[in-house]
């Protein structure tokens, strides 16, 4: 039987207070080990730690999530994103979807129950492209 390795998975979320919860709300996936940044330079300084998953807040104090989105595409394509934001920004999703993220979550009551089945179905997607 193959073990399954843990997952890496960086959050970008400003917000101290959403940020607990993105963590709260992942606590119950297993094999994952999740790392919290504020800043997008902060989480771009780790990417050679090659997460296999980031979660990506769009409004972002030093970067703008796009922008961010980009960056981890261009060093790190295999890495999925998933953006979970209040942003509703049709024009804007679109882009998103080109740069090929995984899923784009608006906030709401039930976006972390969303956020929690996406993670667990990627990861296990991930654990059999292998």
């Amino acid at each position: 039987m193959k073990k399954i390795k843990q997952k890496k998975i960086f959050v970008i979320e400003d917000n101290k207070t959403e940020g607990m919860l993105l963590k709260l709300c992942l606590g119950s996936v297993k094999n994952i080990v999740i790392s919290n940044f504020s800043l997008g330079q902060e989480l771009l300084d780790n990417l050679h730690q090659d997460p296999e998953i980031v979660i990506v807040d769009i409004i972002l104090p030093d970067i703008s999530g796009e922008e961010l989105v980009m960056a981890i595409k261009e060093n790190n394509p295999n890495t999925e994103v998933i953006v979970v934001s209040a942003q509703k920004d049709i024009d804007m999703i679109a882009r998103l979807q080109e740069l090929k993220i995984y899923n784009y979550l608006v906030k709401s009551e039930t976006c972390m129950e969303s956020l929690q089945l996406a993670i667990e179905d990627l990861t296990f997607l991930i654990d059999h492209k292998r």
